[in-house]
């Protein structure tokens, strides 16, 4: 058998931390839209924006994220 469980753990851990900054990036997302809910309105076309920017980077982490996990079930089929 192949000793992979050190490149496994690194990839839980790479896997760990993007999961963590997706939340963050939720988290600045639900920040704007409570923003235009409190002055009770739409968001605005800058707000918008930013908003839009948010999901284009937690799509982008979150295709990573596949990746990795994919890998990962690669993997683990040999370390088990």
């Amino acid at each position: 058998m192949i000793k992979l469980n050190k490149p496994v753990e690194m990839l839980e851990s790479i896997l760990e931390k993007i999961e963590e900054k997706i939340e963050a990036l939720q988290e600045k997302q639900e920040a704007i839209e409570d923003r235009a809910m409190e002055h009770d309105r739409d968001m605005t076309e800058r707000e918008q924006e930013r908003w839009d920017a948010l999901e284009e980077q937690i799509d982008e982490l979150q295709a990573e994220a596949d990746e990795i996990e994919n890998a990962l079930d690669y993997l683990r089929e040999y370390t088990d």
